[in-house]
């Protein structure tokens, strides 16, 4: 049983008089694998130094932790780091994830995982968000009501219930800045008729939203009808453990693929239930009519029968109800935040989990794997599917490579189309191969869906926190691709993601004059310490941008004009500075400005690049 700690257990403050560190540290050995855009750290990894070993393991990891975010997380010194799960697991490892509070209220999306080994409580790794309290507000100046009313209409939310008090808390929004927030949870039909329950935080200095949490994760956003079915949840009990009575073919149905989906996570990963502690699963069908989806809403999985033309019964696709019993698993572990890029993790990993429990039912990998949906989807079309993880952009509006990924608003920030980057990047991790549209010429390794799917379950489980993105994902895979196997399994993960785009791939990535359509190619030469600019261009909206050059290390900035009577100058607004040779950038903004792309060379001579960047600039 794993032992939880609640805030109310332990709670240590970080007042610190200075970059003093904790018992066995080595200041200098931490490598920052990756970092936000306001430069704090989400990977560290290396010879970290030693849990103190005098102290409970709960105890000996806040206490590291608290040295660590002064030096290198830019920590203020007086954040509050709160026990969330200290977690032992098979292979001799021990993770305690540690949530974050400010001024005495939580900070949504912040949370820090420590890794070390259980017998020496040596560090090897600390990943995740940490919002450090610089220049945060501490009062609100709009009235919770008030500030919560005009974030729902800027939101385009309207008739809604709320299902609790609203709530003062800090939360790190989708701009990645921190916010002090009015919290509040609304239940609501969207202007398509679906059922929603967001959480959605107000600025409570200028009652702007500040980011919105969606708790209904849906099989996929298409249009329904409300009918004669009722909307009434949970409805009449059918079938209780192995018996049935009074159930139709459809009930009965669920009922099976919900006990398969349960045996899939309970065979292969020791998994008991979604919450890992033998909660019961709960299911209802025949929602509304003609009701063409399927969701997880925070407690309960739910089905309707489909329109009999876009969809049958969504309970009949055995993978559609392990996607949505996987979308509980995931907000009992990692609880990745259902927008922007760590919602399209959440749906990918529901995909990737969904392709794993078919491969389990049907007892070995068949073409309708990597279908999503297919056995309910269309029932008119043969052969069509709601999704194909092996060439995402079949279904007409999934993405299959990172730097053309959907960055707009629209699909909580492309929760849907965007997880077809995670999902082909497990598939080439299963079945071997090159980006199925040749945007990449990475060949992947195969190493089969036993070892994939326990890579990425350790990812979730272990290291992805509610705020991770798809650099994370690959950081937190390729973490247990080494501790599960060795070093052929992570070159393939390393790979599988390299052939999608993702950032992190040293020496790999789009040449001179083969950046995905739409971008434009800079290539150069540069030696340490020299920078590369273009001549910029005035423009606002979105900015994507991929470095790649020959090695070891190079940056990249998006940089801004400010002018004054005095002149103008360059300053930067967006960056990535890992040490690797591989850099993304991904910005909106609405001031339109003369912005430029920088390219920095960190170290090493002779190093030659390419710049895929959208807009010109």
């Amino acid at each position: 049983m794993k032992r939880q700690i609640t805030a109310a257990v332990v709670v240590l403050s970080l007042v610190l008089a200075g970059p003093m560190l904790a018992a066995g540290s080595k200041a200098g050995d931490e490598q920052i694998v990756s970092q936000d855009k306001n430069g704090v750290p989400t990977w560290v990894k290396g010879d970290l130094g030693t849990l103190d070993k005098g102290l409970a393991v709960d105890l000996a990891a806040v206490d590291f932790l608290g040295d660590l975010v002064v030096r290198k997380f830019d920590a203020a010194g007086d954040e509050h780091l709160v026990v969330q799960q200290v977690q032992r697991d098979h292979i001799g490892k021990v993770h305690v994830r540690i949530d974050q509070q400010i001024n005495g209220l939580p900070v949504i999306g912040a949370q820090l995982i420590v890794h070390a080994e259980a017998d020496t409580g040596e560090v090897y790794a600390v990943n995740g968000n940490f919002l450090p309290n610089k220049g945060l507000p501490t009062e609100s100046r709009i009235k919770a009501a008030d500030a919560l009313a005009m974030a729902l209409a800027e939101a385009g939310i309207f008739g809604t219930k709320s299902l609790d008090q609203p709530q003062l808390v800090y939360v790190i929004g989708a701009d990645e800045d921190g916010h002090l927030a009015w919290r509040g949870t609304y239940e609501y039909e969207d202007l398509d008729g679906r059922y929603q329950v967001d959480q959605v935080f107000a600025n409570a200095v200028t009652g702007a939203l500040a980011a919105r949490h969606p708790q209904v994760h849906y099989a996929k956003s298409w249009r329904t009808y409300d009918g004669n079915n009722g909307s009434s949840l949970p409805g009449s009990l059918r079938c209780t453990n192995g018996s049935c009575t009074g159930a139709d073919a459809v009930e009965t149905t669920i009922h099976n693929n919900t006990s398969t989906a349960y045996d899939y996570f309970n065979a292969r990963f020791g998994r008991d239930s979604y919450n890992g502690s033998g909660a019961t699963i709960n299911s209802t069908g025949h929602h509304r009519s003609n009701y063409v989806n399927a969701f997880w809403n925070g407690s309960q999985l739910v089905y309707g029968d489909g329109d009999g033309s876009t969809s049958g019964p969504l309970g009949d696709a055995f993978d559609v109800v392990a996607h949505e019993l996987t979308h509980a698993v995931t907000q009992f572990t990692s609880n990745l935040i259902y927008q922007n890029e760590s919602g399209a993790l959440n749906e990918g990993m529901s995909d990737i989990f969904a392709a794993g429990a078919e491969a389990y039912r049907d007892g070995s990998i068949n073409s309708g794997t990597w279908l999503v949906g297919e056995d309910t989807w269309t029932p008119g079309t043969s052969g069509d599917a709601l999704r194909y993880m092996n060439n995402p952009t079949l279904d007409g509006s999934s993405r299959d490579y990172w730097p053309t990924r959907y960055t707009g608003s629209a699909d909580n920030g492309g929760v849907h189309w965007n997880s077809g980057i995670a999902n082909l990047a497990f598939y080439l991790l299963v079945q071997g191969g090159t980006h199925p549209r040749g945007l990449d010429p990475t060949n992947v390794t195969a190493i089969g869906m036993s070892k994939a799917e326990q890579i990425f379950y350790r990812a979730q489980t272990t290291y992805l926190t509610a705020s991770s993105n798809f650099q994370a994902a690959r950081n937190a895979t390729v973490s247990a691709a080494g501790d599960l196997y060795g070093s052929a399994e992570v070159d393939s993960v390393n790979d599988a993601w390299c052939a999608v785009g993702v950032p992190g791939c040293p020496g790999s990535g789009p040449g001179p004059g083969s950046c995905p359509s739409g971008f434009t190619t800079y290539t150069g030469t540069i030696n340490a310490g020299q920078s590369l600019v273009t001549s910029g261009v005035t423009t606002s909206g979105g900015f994507n941008a991929t470095l790649t050059g020959s090695a070891p290390d190079i940056d990249l900035y998006l940089q801004r004009e400010s002018c004054s009577w005095f002149g103008c100058s360059w300053s930067n607004v967006a960056s990535s500075t890992s040490a690797s040779s591989t850099e993304s950038i991904s910005y909106t903004t609405t001031s339109s400005r003369k912005y430029r792309w920088r390219v920095f060379g960190y170290s090493g001579n002779g190093i030659t690049f390419t710049l895929c960047a959208n807009p010109a600039l």
